[in-house]
């Protein structure tokens, strides 16, 4: 399931915000997709969208080790966007993910999904 949750941050404190909770978690960004800029790039319009790779190998790899299949899915992403002046979150819970790979380690998923509720708290 995709889970969208509205920001109240204007988009880009919405995404300095992110990136920071997420490195001061001790967790990694690994790569900033910034797809409107591709898009203008190739002429066209899109309104502010952004994907955030994000995760902790330490963590990601337990899940792999179950499942290589996961990796797919891995690392852990945000995906931020504006529409119509809203700026809205979009993620999946790790424990959603872990499911669709029966992944059966609840303890760890729980702990992921907490971390992901964490980072998107009162925003």
């Amino acid at each position: 399931m995709f889970n969208v949750k509205e920001c109240k941050l204007g988009f880009n404190e919405c995404v300095k915000t992110l990136i920071e909770r997420i490195k001061s978690s001790g967790a990694e960004v690994f790569a900033i997709i910034d797809h409107s800029e591709n898009a203008r790039k190739v002429g066209l319009s899109l309104e502010p969208t952004i994907v955030i790779y994000f995760g902790n190998p330490s963590v990601g790899t337990l899940l792999m080790l179950h499942n290589r299949h996961v990796a797919y899915e891995l690392p852990l992403r945000f995906l931020v966007w504006s529409e119509n002046n809203v700026v809205k979150i979009g993620y999946r819970k790790p424990s959603e993910v872990g499911e669709e790979y029966d992944i059966r380690n609840k303890e760890l998923l729980d702990k992921m999904d907490k971390f992901v509720e964490g980072l998107l708290s009162n925003l």
